[in-house]
C-alpha cells in the first residue's frame, strides 16, 4: 500500500509484517495500491497470532474477524482472495510448495516460525481457518448490520418478526405522494410558484425523493409545513441579497467616475476598444438600478461585463508600456460580490430538504405499519441501539463477538 498521507510524527509507511494488530489503526490508501492485498496478509498474522509485542493478544479464528466492505461482490472476491491466501501460506508452511520470489512478506512470516513443531502448528492453524472460511464474517455494512440486529434483538429493540424489504421504491412513492397531497394540495399563489419551480408535479417530488430518502439530515428538518418553509426561505434570500446591495448604488457611481476620469484625455493609458465607455457606463448603470431596486434578484450582468470590471480585466485594458496603476478597491469588491452571489444558498435546498426529511419520517410510519426495515435502516438501527439504554451491554457483546475488525 501506499504510504499514509502526512499527519506528523504519528505517521508511518505501512509494513504488514510488523504492522501493530491491536489497539484502533487508520491506514490510508488510494484506488489500486493494495488495500486487499494488505487485508488478506494482516488476516494470515491474526490467524496465527504473529507479531510478538505487535500481535494480537490470541491467535483467532476466521469467525472472530470482522472484515466489511461496501458491496456484495467485493466481500465475495475478498473472502476468496483471503481464503487463497491462507491455502497458499499453508502449503508453504508445510513444506508442500515454495515461497514466490516476489513474495517478501510470507517469507518473513514463514522465518518467524523455524522448522519444527512452530511451524507445523502455524500450517495447522492456517489450514484450519482456510476450511473455516465459509464460516468468515466478511460482510457488507447493511449486511452486519442487519446481523447484529437479528443476533441481539433484545439488547438492539429489534423485532423478530421484522421483515426486510430490500426494494424500497413503492414505500418511497407512496411516502412521497402523501407529502405532496399533505403539504402541496394547501398552496396557492407565489408559494406553490416557488414549489412548482422545484417540482413541476408530483413525478418529480418522486423522482426527486429517491435520491434523498436515505440521505442523513441535519437535526430539525423538516419542522413546520412546506409553506412555513418557503416562506423562511424567501425572506432569508431577500436579507441576503438585500445586505449585498448595501452600498452599490454610490459604488457603482464612484467606479464609473474614477473611470471617465480615466479614459477622458485623449491620450490616456486605456485601450478605448477593450474598455469602451458606452460599455462600462452601461454595465455601472445596471448595477446602480439593481441596487435601488427592492426586488431580491441578483445582479445580472454579462460575462463581459464582470471579466472586464474585475481588477485583472482593466489591468487587461491598459495600452502596452502604460504605468502600473493602483485601482481603486471597488472594483475587487465587485468580484467579490460575483463569488458572494454564487455562494447564496438556493432557495430549492431549504425545500428538498424539508421534502426529504417528512418523506423519510412517513417512510418510517409505513414500513412499522407493514413491520418492515429497508438497508438503509440498518446501520441506523444498530446507531441507535449502541445508544440506548442497552448499549453497553451490546457493544461488550458485539467486540466480544468480533475482537478484530477491519473495515
Amino acid at each position: 500500500m501506499s504510504p499514509p498521507l502526512d499527519r506528523g510524527a504519528d505517521s508511518t509507511a505501512l509494513h504488514a509484517i510488523d504492522f501493530p494488530l491491536w489497539g484502533s489503526r487508520l491506514i490510508e490508501a488510494s484506488a489500486g495500491t493494495g488495500k486487499t492485498w494488505t487485508i488478506a496478509a494482516l488476516y494470515l498474522r491474526l490467524v496465527l497470532g504473529h507479531g510478538g509485542s505487535q500481535a494480537f493478544a490470541r491467535p483467532l479464528r476466521p469467525a472472530d474477524i470482522l472484515v466489511m466492505t461496501f458491496t456484495r461482490a467485493a466481500t465475495r472476491e475478498l473472502s476468496d482472495r483471503i481464503r487463497a491466501r491462507l491455502i497458499a501460506a499453508a502449503q508453504c508452511f508445510r513444506g508442500e510448495a515454495a515461497v514466490p520470489a516476489h513474495d517478501a512478506f510470507l517469507a518473513d512470516l514463514l522465518a518467524a516460525y523455524p522448522d519444527g513443531a512452530a511451524r507445523t502448528q502455524a500450517a495447522w492453524r492456517l489450514a484450519l481457518a482456510a476450511e473455516g472460511m465459509d464460516d468468515a464474517a466478511v460482510h457488507t455494512i447493511d449486511a452486519w448490520c442487519q446481523r447484529m440486529l437479528r443476533e441481539h434483538a433484545f439488547d438492539s429493540g429489534n423485532l423478530f418478526d421484522e421483515e426486510l424489504c430490500a426494494d424500497e421504491t413503492a414505500v418511497q412513492t407512496e411516502a412521497a405522494q402523501d407529502y405532496w397531497r399533505q403539504q402541496c394540495y394547501p398552496l396557492d399563489g407565489a408559494t406553490l410558484d416557488a414549489v412548482l419551480a422545484v417540482w413541476g408535479s408530483v413525478q418529480a417530488l418522486v423522482d426527486d425523493m429517491r435520491g434523498l430518502a436515505a440521505q442523513d439530515l441535519p437535526p430539525g428538518t423538516g419542522a413546520g409545513t412546506l409553506a412555513d418553509c418557503v416562506q423562511q426561505a424567501q425572506q432569508a434570500r431577500c436579507d441576503a441579497v438585500a445586505a449585498l446591495k448595501h452600498g452599490w448604488a454610490g459604488r457603482a457611481q464612484d467606479m464609473r467616475q474614477w473611470l471617465d476620469d480615466q479614459t477622458a484625455p485623449k491620450d490616456c493609458d486605456w485601450n478605448r476598444t477593450r474598455l469602451k465607455p458606452a460599455s462600462y457606463r452601461t454595465w455601472l448603470d445596471q448595477i446602480v438600478a439593481w441596487a435601488d431596486s427592492p426586488e431580491p434578484a441578483l445582479l445580472e450582468l454579462t460575462a463581459a461585463a464582470w471579466n472586464r470590471l474585475t481588477p485583472e480585466g482593466l489591468l487587461d485594458a491598459r495600452k502596452d508600456g502604460a504605468p502600473p496603476i493602483a485601482l481603486p478597491e471597488h472594483f475587487q469588491a465587485l468580484a467579490d460580490l460575483r463569488a458572494a452571489q454564487q455562494a447564496l444558498p438556493d432557495p430549492a435546498v431549504a425545500l428538498r430538504l424539508h421534502a426529504a426529511a417528512r418523506v423519510q419520517q412517513r417512510m418510517a410510519q409505513l414500513k412499522r405499519q407493514t413491520g418492515s426495515f429497508g438497508f438503509a435502516d440498518m446501520p441506523q438501527r444498530l446507531d441507535r441501539a449502541l445508544a440506548g439504554p442497552n448499549g453497553e451491554r451490546l457493544r461488550e457483546r458485539i467486540t466480544a463477538q468480533y475482537p478484530v475488525a477491519l473495515i
